[in-house]
């Protein structure tokens, strides 16, 4: 079996929620993921919030080391780049294999595994997935768990992560949604610091942001490539284009922030995470401020979004 055929996601059932004008599909074997999100006007005019997977991907499925860019998905346990897939923990070395094409781990591994749906009603889902070490992974066992509630004004997301190993781990995660790009979008948030990155798109060291990087008011994305890691935001981001208006916000421990926004594609990413990328070998160097956690046997991290949506009649 090639590695391919080892990660291939197949989403099976596609599980469909809906709460006054707004509807929501999950797709949970396909890397407990949200598949689409979206709004109809009383006059039957869809408006996509989440830029929605292909029907090709919900009816074929995809390589889950080669997603499609759309929907939203779950980062655990960690986010972002581990730079080499190397660090040490507790006097151990641990590596991980390289995401395919990089020479660094990246996004955890919740979104490359089929989840469990454990309960599901018209309007929610809460999933569950078990993690057993593999070689050349993640070597801590864990449980996640995700809860989607849709109500006539948004999502409340919340994940867990438990350790179920005899030895802490280092812990973190977030949530990664694909928002579909307009002509007309704004993004509005406020962030103190960024993280600046090298080539590979690690994190390098922390330095406050410049003209380029604020958003504090309200303004359109770049035409170039952009992907900016932030710090100290305030938990709270606004896009507005014609269909409305979508207010993001999240919850401690997700005190971190990524706007990726790539030339020319019709979605961009505004991601709550609780660590910068490579936080792990950052510490390790003395930088403060990574958002790096450990999570001692037994215990859980929580972890909250919230998406509120106004709709233009």
């Amino acid at each position: 079996m090639d590695s391919k055929t080892k990660t291939w996601l197949t989403p099976g059932p596609i599980h469909t929620l809906q709460a006054g004008a707004l509807t929501m599909d999950v797709a949970s074997a396909a890397g407990g993921r949200i598949a689409s999100l979206a709004s109809t006007s009383e006059g039957g005019r869809r408006v996509d919030w989440l830029a929605p997977m292909s029907p090709d991907c919900l009816r074929g499925g995809f390589d889950g080391l080669a997603w499609p860019k759309a929907g939203c998905y779950p980062l655990l346990p960690f986010s972002n780049r581990i730079r080499d897939g190397r660090f040490h923990w507790d006097g151990r070395e641990v590596r991980l294999a390289p995401h395919p094409g990089q020479a660094h781990a990246m996004h955890g591994l919740a979104h490359a595994r089929a989840w469990t749906v454990k309960q599901v009603t018209a309007s929610s889902i809460e999933l569950g997935l078990r993690y057993v070490p593999e070689a050349d992974n993640w070597p801590w066992p864990f449980t996640a768990t995700q809860t989607l509630v849709l109500s006539e004004s948004g999502l409340d997301a919340v994940m867990t992560l438990r350790n179920d190993g005899d030895s802490s781990m280092p812990a973190g995660g977030g949530f990664h949604p694909y928002f579909a790009r307009t002509p007309d979008t704004r993004v509005q948030f406020d962030a103190a610091t960024m993280w600046p990155t090298d080539a590979g798109e690690v994190a390098v060291r922390r330095e406050p942001i410049t003209a380029r990087e604020d958003f504090r008011h309200a303004r359109a994305l770049p035409d170039a490539a952009f992907s900016v890691y932030y710090s100290e935001w305030r938990q709270r981001a606004v896009v507005s284009c014609a269909g409305g208006v979508l207010t993001l916000s999240a919850d401690d421990p997700l005190d971190h922030f990524i706007l990726h926004a790539p030339h020319a594609q019709p979605y961009f990413c505004l991601e709550p995470i609780s660590h910068v990328a490579d936080a792990i070998n950052l510490a390790a160097q003395g930088w403060e401020g990574t958002g790096l956690r450990a999570l001692a046997p037994g215990e859980t991290l929580q972890m909250r979004m919230q998406l509120r949506i106004e709709s233009t009649a």
